[in-house]
């Protein structure tokens, strides 16, 4: 028997144009910081700075949706927005999904706390902190950026077209290392470079692609509900706010990185079955499937 995956092209244009104007989106947000030369890692709430840097750091922050919206509107064959969107307010979900999206994370992070204290590492002053009113304010922004103007990208547009093809395992892999070649934008950004080191970028491609794998067999196990996915991603944002590590880092913590790894190495172990191959096409699956 002939397979129909010959026909199937290697590479999903849509998912190549989206990854054309995520970085383009990005470079053109980014820009008032090189114009202006200013310091992104130096920048407060008290910095004055020009409105347009302002702007372009919002772009910055929803250039994955932006390029999802944008590519969806443009090139043929990509579905249109109302089927990127429709899984956003897909909320009939297990009550279980909900709680393990939002307080998974901040008990990832407590468990972080437990395994430093065993192994004798630096903890943190407090083990639980309440942000004070503006760095709330900047939470509740990055809370829907990182949320809404991210997760419309990369499990919204980049997970579903690329686990046709590879399978679900491989996709959530290609997501996490392009989700971690922009997250380390910053790194060029004027004088990224003197606070960006190499164990920081290796920090944010391990656990990037480990928490891509997590939030893909959340995204499937919910049947697609991205809004779930979204919490998830705001229950990170949380929990680095509410649970802070020993130290600052800006990229990542070692402890938290290996529990997210051990964390995307336990759900495909256990859903091992679903992740390494395709799912069939209506026309691959055998006759008896489709009745």
């Amino acid at each position: 028997m002939i397979s129909n995956s010959r026909h199937r092209p290697l590479t999903d244009t849509v998912v190549v144009f989206w990854i054309l104007a995520l970085f383009a989106i990005t470079a053109l947000g980014a820009f008032p910081l090189f114009f202006y030369r200013l310091d992104l890692s130096k920048l407060t709430f008290s910095t004055p700075i020009p409105v347009v840097v302002g702007i372009g750091i919002e772009v910055t922050a929803y250039a994955p949706t932006l390029a999802a919206l944008l590519i969806v509107v443009l090139v043929p064959g990509s579905g249109g927005i109302g089927r990127l969107m429709r899984p956003v307010v897909r909320w009939r979900i297990d009550s279980y999904w909900y709680l393990l999206a939002l307080l998974g994370p901040s008990v990832l992070f407590l468990v972080g706390d437990v395994v430093r204290l065993g192994l004798g590492l630096a903890l943190p002053p407090h083990w639980l902190v309440i942000p004070g009113a503006a760095a709330i304010a900047f939470l509740v922004g990055a809370l829907i950026a990182g949320s809404f103007g991210e997760e419309v990208g990369w499990r919204g547009l980049g997970q579903p077209r690329l686990q046709a093809r590879y399978g679900a395992l491989w996709a959530a892999v290609a997501v996490g290392a392009v989700w971690s070649v922009w997250h380390l934008w910053p790194a060029v950004a004027p004088g990224g470079l003197n606070s960006t080191t190499w164990s920081d970028v290796v920090l944010t491609f391990v656990r990037l692609i480990a928490t891509s794998i997590v939030f893909a067999w959340i995204y499937n196990g919910t049947q697609g509900s991205l809004l779930i996915v979204m919490l998830a991603h705001a229950g990170h944002n949380l929990a680095v706010r509410f649970v802070p590590v020993a130290d600052s880092v800006q990229h990542g913590d070692p402890v938290v990185t290996s529990l997210y790894v051990v964390a995307a190495v336990a759900v495909v172990m256990a859903t091992r079955s679903q992740w390494l191959r395709p799912p069939l096409r209506p026309e691959e699956a055998p006759s008896s499937a489709r009745r």
